[in-house]
Protein backbone atom coordinates (compact mmCIF):
# COMPACT_ATOMS: atom_id res chain seq x y z
CA UNK A 1 0.00 0.00 0.00
CA UNK A 2 1.33 3.42 -0.93
CA UNK A 3 2.28 5.66 1.96
CA UNK A 4 -0.49 8.13 2.70
CA UNK A 5 0.59 11.73 2.31
CA UNK A 6 -0.66 14.45 4.67
CA UNK A 7 -3.44 16.48 3.13
CA UNK A 8 -3.09 20.20 2.61
CA UNK A 9 -4.59 22.40 5.34
CA UNK A 10 -8.06 23.66 4.53
CA UNK A 11 -8.21 27.04 2.87
CA UNK A 12 -10.92 29.59 2.37
CA UNK A 13 -11.59 31.40 -0.89
CA UNK A 14 -9.06 34.15 -1.58
CA UNK A 15 -9.26 37.25 -3.69
CA UNK A 16 -6.43 38.85 -5.60
CA UNK A 17 -6.56 42.63 -5.40
CA UNK A 18 -6.94 43.98 -8.95
CA UNK A 19 -4.52 46.78 -8.09
CA UNK A 20 -1.61 44.37 -7.52
CA UNK A 21 -0.65 40.74 -7.13
CA UNK A 22 -1.28 40.99 -3.40
CA UNK A 23 -3.51 38.28 -1.96
CA UNK A 24 -5.92 39.76 0.57
CA UNK A 25 -5.27 37.84 3.80
CA UNK A 26 -8.62 38.73 5.40
CA UNK A 27 -10.82 38.66 2.31
CA UNK A 28 -14.48 37.81 3.06
CA UNK A 29 -13.86 37.84 6.82
CA UNK A 30 -15.98 39.93 9.16
CA UNK A 31 -15.57 40.79 12.81
CA UNK A 32 -14.86 43.45 15.39
CA UNK A 33 -12.12 45.15 17.37
CA UNK A 34 -12.65 46.70 20.81
CA UNK A 35 -10.76 49.79 21.93
CA UNK A 36 -10.55 50.60 18.23
CA UNK A 37 -10.77 54.38 18.22
CA UNK A 38 -7.01 54.80 18.59
CA UNK A 39 -3.74 53.04 19.37
CA UNK A 40 -3.35 49.32 18.77
CA UNK A 41 -7.08 48.79 18.26
CA UNK A 42 -7.24 51.34 15.45
CA UNK A 43 -4.11 49.98 13.77
CA UNK A 44 -5.51 46.45 14.04
CA UNK A 45 -8.86 47.43 12.50
CA UNK A 46 -7.17 49.48 9.79
CA UNK A 47 -4.78 46.69 8.83
CA UNK A 48 -7.51 44.06 8.72
CA UNK A 49 -9.60 46.32 6.50
CA UNK A 50 -6.61 46.86 4.22
CA UNK A 51 -6.40 43.07 3.93
CA UNK A 52 -10.04 42.72 2.89
CA UNK A 53 -11.99 42.34 6.14
CA UNK A 54 -15.19 44.13 7.09
CA UNK A 55 -14.54 45.53 10.57
CA UNK A 56 -16.75 46.95 13.29
CA UNK A 57 -14.76 49.41 15.36
CA UNK A 58 -15.95 49.39 18.98
CA UNK A 59 -15.07 52.04 21.56
CA UNK A 60 -16.58 54.36 24.18
CA UNK A 61 -15.16 57.40 22.34
CA UNK A 62 -17.85 58.00 19.75
CA UNK A 63 -16.33 61.04 18.04
CA UNK A 64 -12.87 59.53 17.60
CA UNK A 65 -14.30 56.13 16.72
CA UNK A 66 -16.59 57.48 14.01
CA UNK A 67 -13.67 59.42 12.57
CA UNK A 68 -11.46 56.33 12.63
CA UNK A 69 -14.07 54.26 10.77
CA UNK A 70 -14.48 57.04 8.20
CA UNK A 71 -10.71 57.16 7.64
CA UNK A 72 -10.73 53.43 6.90
CA UNK A 73 -13.64 53.85 4.48
CA UNK A 74 -11.90 56.78 2.80
CA UNK A 75 -8.93 54.48 2.17
CA UNK A 76 -11.21 51.94 0.47
CA UNK A 77 -11.87 49.66 3.42
CA UNK A 78 -15.15 48.39 4.87
CA UNK A 79 -15.69 49.67 8.40
CA UNK A 80 -18.45 50.78 10.75
CA UNK A 81 -18.40 52.18 14.27
CA UNK A 82 -20.38 50.99 17.28
CA UNK A 83 -20.28 52.69 20.65
CA UNK A 84 -19.41 49.87 23.01
CA UNK A 85 -18.59 50.04 26.71
CA UNK A 86 -16.80 46.74 27.32
CA UNK A 87 -17.57 46.97 31.04
CA UNK A 88 -21.16 46.15 30.04
CA UNK A 89 -21.82 42.63 28.77
CA UNK A 90 -24.91 43.74 26.84
CA UNK A 91 -22.80 46.17 24.79
CA UNK A 92 -20.49 43.35 23.72
CA UNK A 93 -23.43 41.11 22.84
CA UNK A 94 -24.94 43.93 20.78
CA UNK A 95 -21.68 44.55 18.92
CA UNK A 96 -21.35 40.90 17.91
CA UNK A 97 -24.99 40.86 16.84
CA UNK A 98 -24.44 43.93 14.68
CA UNK A 99 -21.54 42.30 12.85
CA UNK A 100 -23.75 39.33 12.05
CA UNK A 101 -26.63 41.57 11.02
CA UNK A 102 -24.52 43.83 8.78
CA UNK A 103 -22.34 41.21 7.12
CA UNK A 104 -24.00 37.85 7.75
CA UNK A 105 -21.14 36.17 9.58
CA UNK A 106 -18.63 36.39 12.40
CA UNK A 107 -15.04 35.32 11.79
CA UNK A 108 -12.86 37.21 14.26
CA UNK A 109 -12.78 39.34 17.37
CA UNK A 110 -9.86 41.32 18.72
CA UNK A 111 -10.49 41.84 22.44
CA UNK A 112 -8.21 44.83 22.82
CA UNK A 113 -9.78 47.46 25.09
CA UNK A 114 -7.90 48.02 28.31
CA UNK A 115 -6.99 50.50 31.01
CA UNK A 116 -3.97 50.95 33.25
CA UNK A 117 -3.56 51.93 36.89
CA UNK A 118 -0.15 52.94 38.20
CA UNK A 119 -0.49 52.32 41.93
CA UNK A 120 1.10 49.91 44.36
CA UNK A 121 -1.12 47.24 45.85
CA UNK A 122 -1.20 49.21 49.12
CA UNK A 123 -2.55 52.30 47.36
CA UNK A 124 -5.09 50.51 45.14
CA UNK A 125 -8.69 50.71 46.34
CA UNK A 126 -11.24 47.94 45.99
CA UNK A 127 -13.16 50.10 43.51
CA UNK A 128 -10.06 50.63 41.35
CA UNK A 129 -9.23 46.93 41.48
CA UNK A 130 -12.74 46.00 40.38
CA UNK A 131 -12.78 48.60 37.60
CA UNK A 132 -9.55 47.47 35.97
CA UNK A 133 -10.52 43.81 36.31
CA UNK A 134 -13.85 44.47 34.62
CA UNK A 135 -12.34 46.23 31.60
CA UNK A 136 -9.15 44.23 31.21
CA UNK A 137 -10.28 40.72 32.09
CA UNK A 138 -14.03 40.31 32.49
CA UNK A 139 -14.60 42.05 29.14
CA UNK A 140 -12.25 39.55 27.48
CA UNK A 141 -14.23 36.75 29.13
CA UNK A 142 -17.47 38.23 27.77
CA UNK A 143 -16.02 38.88 24.32
CA UNK A 144 -14.62 35.37 24.09
CA UNK A 145 -17.77 33.72 25.45
CA UNK A 146 -20.14 35.40 23.04
CA UNK A 147 -17.71 35.11 20.13
CA UNK A 148 -17.61 31.35 20.67
CA UNK A 149 -21.41 31.21 20.56
CA UNK A 150 -21.44 33.14 17.27
CA UNK A 151 -18.53 31.28 15.71
CA UNK A 152 -20.05 27.90 16.48
CA UNK A 153 -23.04 28.98 14.41
CA UNK A 154 -21.01 30.49 11.57
CA UNK A 155 -18.35 27.82 11.11
CA UNK A 156 -15.44 28.75 13.36
CA UNK A 157 -13.15 31.72 13.66
CA UNK A 158 -10.30 33.39 15.48
CA UNK A 159 -10.24 35.15 18.85
CA UNK A 160 -7.25 37.41 19.45
CA UNK A 161 -6.74 38.98 22.86
CA UNK A 162 -4.42 41.80 23.82
CA UNK A 163 -2.40 40.62 26.79
CA UNK A 164 0.95 42.21 27.67
CA UNK A 165 4.61 41.59 28.31
CA UNK A 166 3.41 41.91 31.91
CA UNK A 167 1.45 38.70 31.36
CA UNK A 168 4.80 36.99 31.85
CA UNK A 169 6.54 39.09 34.50
CA UNK A 170 5.54 41.35 37.39
CA UNK A 171 5.62 45.11 37.90
CA UNK A 172 5.54 46.42 41.48
CA UNK A 173 3.86 49.63 40.38
CA UNK A 174 1.20 48.01 38.20
CA UNK A 175 -0.15 45.14 40.32
CA UNK A 176 -3.77 45.37 39.17
CA UNK A 177 -2.81 45.69 35.51
CA UNK A 178 -0.29 42.86 35.83
CA UNK A 179 -2.85 40.58 37.45
CA UNK A 180 -5.43 41.20 34.73
CA UNK A 181 -2.94 40.57 31.95
CA UNK A 182 -1.82 37.31 33.56
CA UNK A 183 -5.52 36.44 33.59
CA UNK A 184 -5.92 37.24 29.90
CA UNK A 185 -3.10 34.85 29.06
CA UNK A 186 -4.62 32.07 31.15
CA UNK A 187 -8.08 32.61 29.70
CA UNK A 188 -6.64 32.59 26.18
CA UNK A 189 -5.04 29.20 26.66
CA UNK A 190 -8.16 27.73 28.25
CA UNK A 191 -10.51 28.97 25.52
CA UNK A 192 -8.18 27.86 22.74
CA UNK A 193 -7.95 24.36 24.20
CA UNK A 194 -11.69 24.10 24.78
CA UNK A 195 -13.04 25.09 21.39
CA UNK A 196 -10.46 23.97 18.83
CA UNK A 197 -12.81 21.09 18.05
CA UNK A 198 -15.32 23.68 16.84
CA UNK A 199 -12.83 25.30 14.48
CA UNK A 200 -12.25 28.19 16.88
CA UNK A 201 -8.75 29.37 17.72
CA UNK A 202 -7.84 31.70 20.59
CA UNK A 203 -4.46 33.39 20.90
CA UNK A 204 -3.05 36.54 22.43
CA UNK A 205 -0.39 39.12 21.72
CA UNK A 206 1.90 40.25 24.54
CA UNK A 207 3.21 43.67 23.52
CA UNK A 208 5.75 45.79 25.28
CA UNK A 209 5.32 49.55 25.46
CA UNK A 210 3.87 51.12 22.34
CA UNK A 211 3.52 54.74 21.26
CA UNK A 212 -0.20 54.89 21.95
CA UNK A 213 -2.31 57.81 23.24
CA UNK A 214 -2.26 56.20 26.71
CA UNK A 215 1.55 56.13 26.76
CA UNK A 216 1.84 59.61 25.26
CA UNK A 217 -0.44 60.91 28.01
CA UNK A 218 1.88 59.32 30.56
CA UNK A 219 4.89 61.03 28.99
CA UNK A 220 3.14 64.39 28.99
CA UNK A 221 2.28 64.02 32.67
CA UNK A 222 6.00 63.97 33.50
CA UNK A 223 6.40 67.54 32.22
CA UNK A 224 9.13 66.48 29.79
CA UNK A 225 7.56 64.10 27.28
CA UNK A 226 10.59 63.88 24.99
CA UNK A 227 12.87 62.80 27.82
CA UNK A 228 10.22 60.42 29.16
CA UNK A 229 10.06 58.76 25.75
CA UNK A 230 13.84 58.38 25.67
CA UNK A 231 13.91 57.00 29.21
CA UNK A 232 11.22 54.42 28.43
CA UNK A 233 12.96 53.34 25.26
CA UNK A 234 16.27 52.92 27.10
CA UNK A 235 14.98 49.69 28.66
CA UNK A 236 14.68 48.07 25.22
CA UNK A 237 17.55 46.45 23.29
CA UNK A 238 16.94 48.76 20.30
CA UNK A 239 16.60 51.77 22.64
CA UNK A 240 13.13 52.56 21.39
CA UNK A 241 9.56 51.45 21.98
CA UNK A 242 7.30 49.98 19.34
CA UNK A 243 4.64 51.43 17.08
CA UNK A 244 1.11 50.00 17.38
CA UNK A 245 1.15 48.89 13.75
CA UNK A 246 4.07 46.58 14.48
CA UNK A 247 1.91 44.76 17.01
CA UNK A 248 -1.12 44.93 14.72
CA UNK A 249 0.83 42.89 12.17
CA UNK A 250 0.90 40.03 14.67
CA UNK A 251 -2.82 40.47 15.39
CA UNK A 252 -3.47 40.24 11.65
CA UNK A 253 -1.47 37.02 11.42
CA UNK A 254 -3.37 35.45 14.32
CA UNK A 255 -6.76 36.51 12.93
CA UNK A 256 -6.00 35.21 9.45
CA UNK A 257 -5.89 31.69 8.06
CA UNK A 258 -2.10 32.00 7.83
CA UNK A 259 -2.03 30.98 11.50
CA UNK A 260 -4.47 28.10 11.06
CA UNK A 261 -2.47 25.75 13.34
CA UNK A 262 -1.59 28.37 15.96
CA UNK A 263 -3.91 28.01 18.94
CA UNK A 264 -3.94 28.62 22.70
CA UNK A 265 -0.65 30.46 22.29
CA UNK A 266 0.87 33.80 23.16
CA UNK A 267 3.05 35.91 20.89
CA UNK A 268 5.47 38.31 22.55
CA UNK A 269 5.98 41.49 20.52
CA UNK A 270 8.25 43.53 22.77
CA UNK A 271 11.39 44.28 20.78
CA UNK A 272 13.34 41.84 22.93
CA UNK A 273 12.56 43.48 26.28
CA UNK A 274 11.89 40.23 28.15
CA UNK A 275 15.12 38.70 26.85
CA UNK A 276 17.16 41.04 29.03
CA UNK A 277 18.43 39.78 32.36
CA UNK A 278 20.16 42.99 33.39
Amino acid sequence: MAEQQPSDPPTRPTHIDDRSDHIMRMNNKVGLVTGAASGLGYESAKLMAEEGAAVLLCDIDTETGERAAQEIRNAGGTALFERCDVSKEDDIIAAIARVRREWNGFDFIHNNAGIQLEKTILDTTNEEWDAINTVNLKAVFWGSKHAVVAMRETGGGSIVNTASALSLVGDPFLPAYTATKHGVLGLTRAVGAAYAIDGIRCNCVCPGDMETPMIIKYWEATGNPEQAKIDMGAAYPAKKIGHPREVAQMVLFLASDESSYVNASYMVVDGGLLSKCY
